[in-house]
């Protein structure tokens, strides 16, 4: 699916006539009340719900739980476009919504970008897409190599405040809650129209999460004859087939990618999962039939959006999209996010402790061991409150440190440089940082642990829609029902001492919903490490990233030093912990390779970071 949102104005046609026509030769056309183009693109058919007539029109593009009929009346009694702020909260799924009313034009995406909104300046006017490339060659620009050197931060890219930026020059995205507002004069604005819940909601019986989770996967299985998901036998992705397991009028094709070493305990709980599943296909994918990590596409050409997160297993998504095809479905659920919403962190104790003291200390206590911290470190990470802007200030002056792992409060987790950054790119990153902090920087939501959970959800959504663009080959689009708002909210809503329990790893999950998964499976306290899937790739594909590396664009751009790059891909690691930032390098430098020549920018190499 791809689209351009146009404004009620006559410079609409000029756009249309330069901006690269999405999809298809032949695109399909939607027009305003005036007869003017408004949403110009490529859609299949069953993913788009289109209400309203006359100066008040409505769509909603994507997967969509949702009565037209309840859409329409309300949509009728909007009078301005604040007015669908409640409309926007009702279907359940994941989709961009884009209304036009009396000309004004509103286009939002996801809170976790699985659907997300770009727009820039054309023709002079505001034109928004549901990809970056359709409108970077129209903003006039190359690439932001500021932007680049962004990118280059691990585990999952830079901070919220600048990871709402966009890799190309003059295209920009609504910061997460906010839509983007187009008037009939062409200029733009965004609004926030959300605002996270409370966690002020008794779980009970999880009645409210089990049916969001329930409305999230009918949205997917709807008018689907199959749809396809994993099975990993991890908890949260064999839930979901039981969930998808009760859709009427749906088969399920169930899929799992036995791990490399063969010790692993996945594979057993996988098996018995299907045990339960009679009425579903599985099938059970050896490594020897695998991709490795780190290996190239074979068929799907690079996306241009911008560098693809968790790019090591981008050959794995593809070959993936083609099983899933073969198996009759074009969508793929998969348990994305369940940790981020169910796994209780150190955030969240930290939040209890704040609102229930007593009932956070026990959980403090199991935490402690678990990660084996001294007192005087379980101590500080409890006691520290900084505000947003302070962490974030703070974290601008630690981008080249050692990486502290499993303690510290903070807001997210943190962002870290390679150790092959250049000085000058680790000023610029830095600069940029301090630059967000003195914007005086909004958190996502006033609790640390909620802020986390939505940042961490955007960064899935993101995965899963740049996961799509590589299903695409093969005609199939990967979901998370985990990342989806009306799950989001539900989870958020939660309160925190109900988010916690001694003898359960992801309580609100198996309360929410227990008598629909077996207990057995529920009750699954750990998963397998995928750490040998890794190095068996970087051991087959070794010499493929040392060539890569020999010879890169970063290092042209004076953003890498690559002797030092060289040195990470040679050595024998203990752990996977320092091949954390490959991955971003990795990524980064594929994109590079992967624009015209036209848009490559070189520069000399700098000196490399003290």
């Amino acid at each position: 699916m791809e689209f351009v949102v146009l404004p009620d104005h006559p410079a609409g046609a000029e756009v249309l006539a330069s901006v690269p026509s999405p999809g298809l030769p032949r695109p399909k056309v939607l027009e305003h009340h005036s007869g003017r183009p408004w949403l110009v693109g490529d859609w299949p058919d069953d993913e788009i719900v289109c209400v309203g007539t006359g100066p008040r029109r409505l769509v909603l593009l994507g997967c969509a739980g949702v009565d037209p009929g309840s859409l329409a009346a309300r949509l009728d009694r909007a009078r301005s476009l604040a007015d669908l702020d409640d409309l926007a909260r009702l279907p359940a799924g994941s989709f961009h919504l884009v209304a036009s009313l009396d000309g004004e034009v509103r286009v939002q995406g996801t809170l976790s970008t699985a659907c997300q909104v770009f727009y820039t300046r054309a023709a002079g006017v505001t034109v928004a897409a549901s990809r970056a490339e359709s409108l970077a060659a129209h903003a006039g620009a190359g690439i932001d190599e500021e932007r680049v050197a962004l990118e280059l931060l691990s585990p999952f890219g830079p901070p919220a405040p600048l990871s709402e930026g966009s890799v190309w020059r003059g295209v920009r995205s609504p910061r997460i809650g906010h839509c983007l507002e187009i008037h009939r004069d062409g200029t733009a604005r965004t609004r926030r129209w959300w605002t996270p819940p409370e966690p002020e909601r008794r779980l009970g019986d999880g009645d409210f999460v089990r049916e969001a989770l329930f409305d999230a996967v009918a949205a997917r299985t709807a008018g689907q004859t199959t749809v396809s998901a994993d099975l990993s036998g991890g908890l949260d992705s064999t839930s979901l087939c039981f969930v998808a397991a009760r859709s009427p009028g749906t088969d399920l094709a169930t899929l799992h990618y036995e791990g490399h070493g063969g010790r692993g305990e996945d594979l057993a709980h996988a098996r018995r999962a299907a045990e339960a599943l009679p009425q579903a296909r599985h099938l059970v994918v050896p490594p020897t039939d695998t991709p490795d990590w780190y290996a190239p596409f074979e068929h799907t050409p690079h996306d241009r959006e911008g560098p693809l997160m968790f790019v090591r297993a981008r050959a794995t998504v593809e070959h993936q999209a083609g099983l899933v095809a073969s198996l009759g479905a074009r969508r793929h659920l998969q348990g994305v996010g369940g940790d981020e919403l169910f796994l209780p962190g150190a955030m969240c104790l930290h939040g209890l402790l704040r609102r229930d003291p007593a009932a956070a200390l026990p959980h403090i206590r199991a935490l402690r061991a678990k990660r084996r911290w001294s007192l005087a470190t379980t101590a500080r990470t409890m006691a520290a409150s900084p505000s947003y802007r302070r962490w974030l200030a703070d974290e601008a002056d630690r981008l080249v440190a050692d990486r502290s792992w499993g303690s510290g409060a903070s807001w997210e987790v943190p962002a870290r440089l390679p150790p092959w950054i250049t000085r000058d790119a680790a000023s610029t990153v830095r600069r940029l940082m301090r630059e967000a902090v003195a914007a005086d920087p909004e958190p996502l939501a006033a609790l640390p642990v909620q802020h986390e959970m939505i940042w961490i959800n955007r960064v899935n959504g993101t995965v899963m829609r740049r996961n799509s663009s590589i299903g695409a080959h093969a005609g199939v689009t990967f979901h998370a029902p985990y990342t989806d708002d009306r799950v989001l909210e539900a989870v958020l809503s939660v309160r925190l001492a109900d988010r916690v329990a001694t003898n359960r790893l992801k309580p609100v999950l198996a309360r929410a919903l227990d008598g629909v998964v077996p207990t057995g499976i529920l009750h699954r306290t750990g998963k397998d490490d995928a750490s040998p899937t890794l190095y068996a790739g970087l051991r087959r594909r070794r010499g493929e990233l040392l060539d890569l590396a020999e010879d890169t664009r970063l290092a042209r751009m004076g953003l890498i030093d690559t002797a030092e790059l060289r040195r990470l891909l040679l050595a024998t690691h203990a752990d996977t912990r320092p091949l954390m930032p490959f991955d971003p390098t990795l990524a980064c430098e594929l994109w590079l390779r992967a624009l015209p020549a036209a848009g490559a920018t070189t520069a000399a190499p700098s000196s490399r970071t003290p």
